[in-house]
């Protein structure tokens, strides 16, 4: 991968990059998005965003969605699976990939926000956090703002765009989908996780020319996606 010109400081190298991405040459032409199936975590109501955790492996129900989601996308001729580094999303990613006979690249760029005090909780309290929340102020118990983790989806999926493969299946978590969307449907809802906007495997094509264009528009500020009205567009 040729990497793009070096430039000064992180908001001008966000810009290059976003200008770079939008290059006809680049070459994935299709891009699925699913969210990992369900988890014990999940059927608990429990807050589970540390990558390192093995606590929320899939239900026996959602290594069953995992298989339909790859019988469901038999036919779309997906050439790699990428997901992150959390154990539900590689678990999905991994019946999928067995199944559709395709590689699996893990990036930590695709990870949950980290939850920090609220990790192992009830979702709950993390959603009432963040709904009452600046999105300059870190997690509690970490140095990681909701900021820091659009910019993360940000590079996500400008990384996702320039692989070598022209059909890519995205496995990973509510909030960065969320952002993918909300970004090609130039939406601002906040992240929500109450009501996350995909179904446990559910997989949703999104519109890469629409996504490339948006990029170059949200290089400056990532979280304008999910900003909902907080602060919109401020940098």
């Amino acid at each position: 991968m040729v990497l793009p010109p070096e430039v000064g400081t992180l908001a001008k190298a966000r810009l290059a990059w976003a200008r770079w991405l939008v290059s006809p040459s680049a070459p994935v032409d299709r891009l699925f998005v699913a969210r990992h199936a369900e988890s014990e975590c999940n059927v608990k109501g429990l807050i589970n965003a540390n990558p390192s955790s093995e606590r929320s492996p899939l239900t026996a129900r959602g290594r069953l969605q995992a298989r339909s989601l790859a019988d469901r996308l038999a036919t779309s001729k997906v050439e790699v699976c990428v997901t992150s580094e959390t154990l539900r999303a590689v678990q999905t990613a991994e019946i999928v990939a067995k199944a559709l006979s395709i590689p699996v690249v893990r990036t930590s760029l695709l990870d949950d926000p980290p939850a920090g005090v609220f990790e192992d909780g009830p979702v709950e309290a993390f959603a009432d956090w963040m709904n009452a929340c600046d999105a300059d102020t870190p997690v509690p118990g970490t140095n990681v703002t909701l900021r820091d983790s659009a910019r993360r989806y940000f590079d996500a999926v400008g990384l996702m765009l320039e692989r070598p493969e022209g059909t890519v299946l995205i496995a990973a978590h509510a909030p960065v989908l969320r952002w993918i969307v909300q970004a090609v449907q130039e939406r601002n809802d906040p992240l929500n996780y109450r009501q996350p906007l995909f179904a446990y495997a559910d997989p949703v094509e999104v519109d890469v020319a629409a996504l490339r264009q948006r990029l170059a528009s949200l290089a400056s500020d990532p979280f304008e996606v999910v900003s909902g009205s907080k602060e919109i567009g401020h940098a």
